[in-house]
């Protein structure tokens, strides 16, 4: 196994959920007070939370590190605060350009989550497993609808017979290779999932959006797993600040979705910041200990 540890110029400390999003949740001297397993925790530094070592760090096939993926985020990470910047400077309901950016970003939160990734990279395993067992499967169309019907995708025609042909044992000796490889070979790496982020994006602007602006008195919190990693095209709410969330809501099949903004009601407020401890894995941060200290009784209550 090679030597994996990356040299002192390849960025370490890499945030799945970017430090400009998590400065919006500040009270008003600045500082991001939160729970960390459920405990109350007076200050929080962005830059200890939601991150971790080298998670974008790629390896070309000579097991050489890169920051391609981590740099091109941080170009996307500049792009989305003056989209979040625009979005609180007023409270119009915005352009679609915007919308569309909005969706975009949101999707790539999604996918680019720790989380996702591993999972990406075991649902690459399973693929393998599938791809393995061809043969055994009576026709092609059989085949296809099993694949379709675990993956959700489609494969090109004439797969099935080329596999066939290769044989059981060659296939699972290909089967075996991608089980062994680990998350950050290049060959089946965790990054691959944000090839994704155009697929979610189109799911989630296909639903009916709205601009939720907290009511005085109010405030959102945000979570280290701010948007479901699942199920997206189902609806989810996630805050963008302490005083705005975004909504996407199904429409009914043959519907188009609408876009709009309006000032939240205090119980949808709470009902999103539920949602935000509900999906949390270990911290949830905002403005306010008041605000924190009220959530903790529903960290007893999160699904295992």
């Amino acid at each position: 196994m090679p030597n994996l540890a990356p040299p002192s110029s390849v960025k370490k400390n890499q945030h799945y959920v970017p430090r400009f999003w998590l400065a919006r949740f500040a009270g008003p001297s600045g500082r991001l007070v939160g729970l960390k397993n459920g405990v109350f925790q007076h200050q929080i530094g962005a830059n200890d939370i939601m991150s971790d070592d080298w998670i974008y760090t790629i390896f070309d096939s000579w097991w050489r590190p890169s920051d391609e993926i981590e740099d091109a985020l941080g170009v996307i990470e500049g792009e989305a605060e003056q989209l979040f910047t625009a979005l609180h400077a007023n409270r119009i309901n915005p352009p679609n350009d915007q919308w569309e950016s909005l969706c975009t970003f949101l999707a790539l939160e999604a996918c680019r989550h720790i989380d996702t990734m591993a999972r990406g990279h075991i649902r690459g395993k399973e693929m393998a497993l599938v791809i393995a067992k061809a043969s055994s499967y009576p026709s092609e169309v059989d085949f296809f609808a099993d694949v379709k019907a675990q993956f959700g995708c489609d494969l090109p025609p004439g797969l099935w017979e080329s596999l066939r042909m290769k044989g059981k044992e060659a296939l699972w000796e290909e089967a075996e290779e991608v089980f062994d490889l680990y998350p950050y070979d290049p060959k089946l790496p965790a990054q691959l999932s944000l090839a994704a982020v155009q697929l979610v994006a189109n799911s989630i602007a296909s639903q009916d959006i709205w601009l939720l602006d907290a009511p005085n008195g109010s405030a959102y919190v945000l979570g280290d797993c701010p948007v479901p990693l699942r199920l997206l095209s189902c609806g989810f709410s996630v805050p963008l600040s302490s005083s705005l969330a975004f909504q996407a809501t199904p429409v009914a099949s043959g519907k188009v979705g609408g876009l709009g903004r309006r000032d939240a009601t205090s119980k949808e407020v709470e009902e999103i910041n539920r949602q935000q401890v509900a999906r949390a894995k270990s911290v949830v941060i905002g403005p306010d200990r008041r605000l924190l200290e009220s959530l903790i009784q529903f960290w007893s209550t999160k699904p295992a």
